[in-house]
């Protein structure tokens, strides 16, 4: 089978001035490379042309939603602005995109993806059954890609080390995406701090990097407690520069 990967500029929507328009475009990117079989997407930064600083995450954000099965979405995804027409998206014809079914009808060694938790000090996994089942790793909180076994109770073995996850497909992690979007939320509520003049990005390790222009000394280091607080958050760079009169 071959091993196709695209890349995606962040400037393909460019053309797109609001969120559904540019949700209904991303939704198209993710359906033909679900029909061509992509086996990854890098999504970077086009720096020809002057973007929506937001873009690239929307973008980020959008696909790994869509590649996502449906019984795990809300698990996984908080409500943000970013997803707010996600509901009416076409859906995706993905081979990982299995139903909810019943738990008799599971076959050993069966392979599907699912959600780590930690329940009564024991950990489980949501593979979309009717309950859920033992599971076999460490990764909670993630989703986790595992084969399930009868022996004779179901267990989940985790197998993401062995194939790479849906969530790789996209080179930076959503967990990028919330946060920033988390911080930008906090701006947004903050009467001192303009969201619009400071530019928030993540790394993949939740280290943020702050820059873009502010009033005074006040209002940058309000911007950095405030990204400090966020969940997630590893460390704050401030490259904010501040205006002089």
């Amino acid at each position: 089978m071959t091993n196709l990967w695209i890349a995606i500029p962040d400037s393909c929507l460019i053309d797109s001035q609001s969120i559904l328009d540019k949700s209904y475009k991303i939704s198209q990117i993710s359906r033909a490379c679900s029909i061509f079989c992509v086996s990854r997407i890098i999504v970077y930064h086009d720096r020809s042309v002057k973007t929506d600083n937001m873009d690239k995450q929307i973008i980020k954000t959008i696909l790994e939603y869509l590649d996502t099965p449906p019984y795990l979405r809300k698990k996984i995804y908080p409500k943000m602005w970013i997803l707010k027409h996600a509901g009416t998206l076409p859906p995706i014809k993905s081979p990982h995109h299995m139903t909810s079914i019943e738990m008799n009808k599971i076959k050993d060694g069966d392979v599907r993806f699912g959600f780590a938790i930690k329940q009564n000090g024991s950990l489980y996994v949501d593979v979309g059954l009717e309950k859920l089942i033992r599971y076999k790793g460490s990764q909670l909180g993630k989703k986790v890609l595992v084969r399930i076994i009868k022996n004779p109770q179901l267990v989940a073995e985790d197998i993401s080390k062995d194939k790479p996850s849906v969530t790789e497909k996209v080179k930076e992690s959503v967990g990028d995406a919330v946060i920033t979007t988390k911080i930008k939320a906090e701006f947004a509520k903050d009467k001192d701090v303009s969201a619009l003049n400071i530019k928030v990005d993540t790394d993949d390790k939740g280290v943020v990097t702050l820059s873009g222009n502010a009033k005074s000394q006040a209002e940058a280091d309000k911007a950095v407690t405030l990204a400090r607080k966020v969940q997630g958050v590893k460390s704050v760079r401030s490259d904010i520069k501040v205006q002089t009169k």
